[in-house]
């Protein structure tokens, strides 16, 4: 059996922790012995705690940021030095045969896993060149791929837009994120609606991800707006933690203005997503910094006809006209009519669910993406 460390960026539970734990829960026990390290207390530390999982908490900043903060980025590196160090006694400590680092976001992993000489295994999840990077590097991409890969026996990239920051090599591996069908509880689903205030006849949209620029709300919101009159009976569901107040105060205005107070639900996390999605009409996934898309693929395997921008990961989850429906761009008046084609097209939705199942079943299955994880491992450990 092998100890191995996997090197968490955060303590949430967003979609690469998502990723993460589902991974710790089902990966070979009989092969593999996990140990988790967050930067901070949170609901990753306390869902892995729950599963029997050893975790420590060994506090770190982020190396890389938004572009706006790229001047804090020094700062950090020197911050880190005691946490490599830190990390470095840990895989001492507990004999670690391979470090895994979750996110191109920390760097600590790399670092500590280098200095005790031990392989490393880099997940990223995060578009790191083109037109909408998620992060920023104060030196330029390049030579934050060459550092990756430089430090890494593999690279595992969670779709072809994510693989396309990286030059040609033989490290790389491509696992996409997998989710797994889960019934929904018709009861709670009316105890939802209930609390939502949706009423029987209400038309359902949805969008799911934190409040923030990136994700696209207020475009949604707008689109909304547009086709209120044609569907007085049309509710938006907004789910997720606020990330940017300034913004999440600016879509409260947007919604006052076009007169949709009580048609717009800001309903924050919640955390049984798989009921929420079921009462949900048509999902909408406006982001353009997806290099996946887990929001979308957890409505395919919700049975919710999704539409999605097409921008960044997003494409290789919903194939227009097959398994989904895709807009061309985040202009409200484009959603907007996808969103009235959709729901004057019942037929159509319909074999956009069935084939949203099959692609699940598929391409994106949860033992594919586990299967894939233990391969990585075995082949980086010889």
């Amino acid at each position: 059996m092998k100890n191995i460390l996997f090197v968490s960026h955060s303590s949430e539970l967003n979609g690469a922790e998502l990723w993460l734990v589902e991974s710790l829960k089902r990966l070979d026990k009989h092969k593999y012995a996990p140990f988790l390290i967050v930067p901070r207390p949170g609901p990753l530390e306390k869902t892995a705690k729950d599963l029997g999982l050893e975790t420590r908490v060994v506090p770190m900043k982020w190396s890389l940021t938004e572009k706006s903060k790229i001047w804090r980025q020094p700062f950090a590196w020197l911050w880190n030095i005691h946490s490599v160090r830190r990390l470095a006694n840990i895989i001492r400590e507990k004999k670690i045969g391979l470090v895994f680092t979750n996110s191109a976001a920390m760097r600590g992993g790399a670092k500590a896993a280098k200095r005790m000489g031990v392989p490393h295994v880099w997940a990223i999840h995060e578009i790191l060149r083109g037109k909408n990077p998620f992060l920023y590097y104060m030196f330029g991409s390049k030579p934050l791929v060459n550092f990756i890969l430089k430090r890494s026996a593999k690279v595992i990239v969670n779709s072809e837009i994510c693989r396309a920051a990286f030059p040609d090599s033989d490290k790389l591996a491509l696992i996409y994120n997998g989710v797994e069908f889960k019934s929904g509880d018709e009861n709670r689903q009316n105890a939802i609606r209930k609390e939502l205030g949706i009423r029987e006849g209400d038309l359902v949209a949805g969008v799911v991800g934190k409040i923030y620029e990136g994700k696209g709300q207020r475009e949604v919101i707008l689109a909304v707006a547009a086709l209120s009159r044609q569907y007085p009976n049309l509710k938006l569901l907004v789910v997720g933690e606020v990330r940017d107040d300034t913004y999440y105060r600016g879509l409260q205005d947007v919604a006052k203005a076009n007169g949709l107070e009580g048609r717009i639900l800001f309903v924050g996390y919640h955390p049984d997503l798989v009921n929420i999605l079921k009462i949900m009409n048509i999902l909408i996934a406006a982001s353009v910094v997806e290099s996946f898309g887990r929001a979308a693929l957890e409505g395919l395997a919700a049975g919710v006809p999704v539409l999605a921008v097409r921008a960044g990961g997003l494409p290789e989850i919903v194939e227009h006209g097959r398994n989904g429906f895709l807009v061309d761009s985040r202009d409200p008046q484009e959603i907007a009519r996808a969103m009235n084609f959709i729901f004057q097209s019942p037929a159509k939705a319909k074999e956009a669910v069935e084939e949203g199942f099959k692609a699940v079943r598929e391409k994106f299955s949860l033992d594919q993406q586990i299967r894939g994880i233990e391969r990585v491992i075995d082949e980086t450990l010889g």
